[in-house]
């Protein structure tokens, strides 16, 4: 009976080592969660390397009036060509405590 428990735990382990390839596909996999994101209407009021000061309407999901305030950019977005005045639309995210944009679109 002692050497029934190993040769089960071996036969289980293996059936999930040696999953066909057909089986695998079914599985679902495993993803990082998707980051809530909010959209604010705004107008560019100043332009940095690493961050857009937006006067921008009220978000009301926030709870934020309407005011003016510095968004940092996320690493991995690349801005359109972007002037001081464009109005834009800017997905924002709070990504290690500070908001980031996310997403940017200028409104012709």
């Amino acid at each position: 009976m002692k050497f029934l428990l190993p040769h089960a735990l071996v036969i289980a382990l293996s059936a999930f080592i040696f999953i066909p390839a057909q089986a695998a596909e079914n599985i679902p996999s495993v993803t990082a969660p998707v980051a809530q994101s909010w959209h604010v209407k705004g107008t560019v009021k100043a332009i940095a390397p690493d961050a857009l000061t937006l006067s921008h309407e009220a978000v009301p999901e926030l709870q934020w009036p309407p005011m003016t305030m510095p968004f940092a950019l996320a690493k991995t977005l690349v801005l359109p060509e972007l002037n001081v005045g464009d109005p834009v639309d800017v997905d924002v995210s709070l990504i290690d405590g500070r908001y980031e944009i996310i997403a940017l679109t200028v409104r012709h």
